[in-house]
């Protein structure tokens, strides 16, 4: 059984990414038709609409017309199957690559190692590793141009490891996401998928920071084989569980084999990474499971679904324009009791904290945008503004998500930032506004010439 190692852990005389080089090198000279190429395992994520012109795709002309639509453009996303699905499409490229180093002569058993960019024992744990970035140009099969070579601490949160449930209900964000049959873009992230794999993308940027484009860089790789050890951790916490749907656990999905077989996975066949093809585990992370009972998993569930109202609401768009903005949200004044009550819940605070959620709805636009970070009732001139920091929001997918196809509505993206600890903070402020609430919303870096975003509403929902 093979153990996928953290890329930063692995000896000075260790093989794992020369052969990966390797690897990754002989793949790039296969026919775009072939399912052990480099570009057909990338177009399986994802592909740009006209990739003939596209500049991380075009290299990998001609592109075939017909027979592989079964197979491309499968990735999920904003849905409960993101999770189960990657790990099948590591299972089937990890498998490949590792046929790809036998049939050149290296070593058998070769498996993907994982970036753990949330080590803080690890100093260079945000850095892209060495391998990745040296030399920076093409005779280096690992490297990808436009990319950042390193990723910000708040990118690598593990907060999401904090939500007790896997399924997202209502207005309640779960660690794996949402209800739908098939997805690969549009609406809202599952609580793993947002943060760290979307700011991850994200902040990387180039070729990641697009899902049509996203699995050309040799990086995803490992930074997916972190989010499938992520899954891991989150069940070995104890009091969670996978869902129990015969709809996610049966519904199938295509991929190819390392013998090029057209080939079948479900979820069913991928909760226990032992029994995942020739299975594998984890570095540091038990293959055992906590064990928990019924009761408790029901008990986490049901305190983890309260309902959430809406408090208060923008009532037109909001552009993001790569500068800071501001947007006033009113608080719900009247109405009907719930309303008011939960108004008082958000002016005044309880004795036990009261989840309060920000929701951006309706996130639209093209090309890739920065993170945003989320500030609210930043004080005026040159105040300290830190403390006032509520989270980020990241844009993957975004371009995807605005455009109706047949998997999706093109309504744009939703991003949701949990406000709860920092509103009962600022409420103990002289100046707190009980009748409103200010969000301010920065870029993190410039944005790009000619991307767009906006967002169609700003909501804060509350217990």
């Amino acid at each position: 059984m093979k153990e996928r190692k953290s890329v930063y852990g692995l000896p000075v005389d260790d093989t794992t990414l020369e052969w990966y080089s390797k690897a990754v090198t002989e793949m790039k000279t296969r026919p775009t038709d072939d399912p052990t190429s480099w570009a057909y395992q990338g177009a399986i994520h994802g592909l740009s609409r006209n990739p003939d012109t596209n500049q991380y795709w075009r290299q990998y002309r001609p592109f075939p017309t017909s027979g592989v639509t079964p197979f491309w453009k499968q990735c999920q996303h904003q849905t409960w199957y993101f999770i189960p699905w990657h790990r099948m499409y590591l299972a089937y490229f990890e498998q490949i690559v590792a046929q790809t180093i036998v049939d050149l002569g290296g070593p058998a058993g070769w498996s993907l190692p994982f970036w753990n960019y949330s080590d803080t024992a690890n100093p260079d744990a945000l850095n892209i590793p060495p391998a990745f970035t040296s030399p920076a140009n093409a005779t280096n099969p690992l490297w990808m141009p436009n990319r950042r070579d390193s990723v910000q601490r708040s990118t690598v949160s593990l907060i999401a490891l904090e939500i007790p449930i896997f399924t997202t209900t209502g207005t309640t964000n779960g660690y794996g996401g949402r209800v739908t049959r098939f997805n690969h873009g549009g609406g809202q992230s599952g609580g793993l998928e947002n943060l760290p794999h979307n700011h991850i993308h994200m902040d990387i940027g180039g070729a990641m920071g697009d899902p049509n484009t996203a699995a050309l860089d040799p990086i995803f790789w490992l930074h997916h084989s972190n989010i499938d050890r992520l899954w891991q951790v989150w069940l070995n916490q104890g009091r969670r569980t996978n869902p129990t749907s015969p709809n996610w656990l049966n519904l199938d999905f295509n991929f190819h084999d390392k013998d090029k077989n057209p080939v079948t996975m479900n979820s069913s066949q991928v909760l226990d990474t032992r029994t995942v093809l020739s299975g594998y585990t984890y570095e540091g992370v038990p293959s055992e499971v906590p064990a928990r009972s019924s009761e408790e998993i029901m008990e986490n569930a049901d305190l983890a679904t309260m309902p959430l109202e809406v408090v208060g609401a923008t009532d037109s768009g909001h552009k993001l324009d790569g500068k800071n903005s501001k947007v006033s949200l009113q608080l719900a004044s009247s109405g009907s009791s719930r309303k008011n009550l939960t108004r008082k819940v958000v002016s005044e605070g309880l004795t036990q904290s009261t989840k309060k959620m920000l929701h951006f709805e309706n996130i639209k636009g093209k090309g890739v945008a920065p993170i945003h970070s989320i500030y609210i009732n930043t004080p005026d001139g040159n105040g300290q503004v830190q403390s006032h920091l509520a989270g980020t929001i990241a844009f993957f997918g975004l371009e995807g998500a605005s455009v109706a196809d047949e998997h999706h509505s093109g309504s744009g993206l939703t991003e949701i930032v949990e406000v709860t600890k920092l509103i009962e903070e600022l409420q103990s402020q002289p100046n707190w506004d009980e009748s409103k609430l200010d969000v301010e919303i920065r870029p993190d870096r410039e944005m790009d010439e000619g991307v767009e975003v906006s967002v169609g509403k700003i909501s804060l929902y509350s217990e």
